[in-house]
C-alpha cells in the first residue's frame, strides 16, 4: 500500500471536486460544543459556532496529508436554514481558485452543506487558507 502524497498548493485545481464527508449533528457533539460556547444556545438548532468546523473537518478529511504549517485565512457563509440538532449534513468541497501573492500561496474552497435525505441546501462557504510549503 501506496502513501497518499502530500496535499500542497500544487494538488489544488480551480473548479475541481474533492468529495464530499457527512457530519452527523447528534446531541452529543452539540452539548460539547455547548459546553465551550454556553452562549451558542438555540434549542433545536445546531449552534452557529459550528458551521465552520463542519466545513474545515471536511476539508481537512478531503485534502490530507497536508504540510504542516497552514494558516485558516477566513471563512464566509450564506446560511438558508441552520441545521437541526438529529440531522445528518453532506458538505461537498471544491477549489474555488488559488493564487499567489508576496509569494504566499492562497487557497480558496467552496463548499455547500446540505441536509442528507432532502437534499435540502443548508449553506454554502468560502475558506481562505494559506497553504504551508
Amino acid at each position: 500500500m501506496s502513501e497518499k502524497p502530500i496535499f500542497n498548493y500544487a494538488h489544488y485545481e480551480p473548479g475541481r471536486h474533492y468529495g464530499a464527508r457527512d457530519f452527523a449533528v447528534d446531541e452529543s457533539t452539540v452539548a460539547k460544543w455547548r459546553s465551550v460556547y454556553p452562549h451558542d444556545d438555540d434549542p433545536g438548532v445546531m449552534p452557529a459556532g459550528m458551521l465552520a468546523m463542519i466545513v474545515i473537518d471536511a476539508v481537512l478529511a478531503l485534502n490530507s496529508p497536508r504540510p504542516p504549517g497552514g494558516v485558516h485565512g477566513g471563512q464566509t457563509f450564506d446560511i438558508r436554514r441552520m441545521p437541526r440538532t438529529g440531522e445528518t449534513l453532506h458538505t461537498d468541497v471544491w477549489c474555488l481558485d488559488k493564487e499567489i501573492k508576496k509569494d504566499r500561496k492562497w487557497v480558496r474552497v467552496r463548499s455547500e452543506t446540505r441536509a442528507v435525505g432532502s437534499n435540502e441546501l443548508l449553506f454554502t462557504g468560502v475558506m481562505t487558507t494559506l497553504v504551508a510549503q
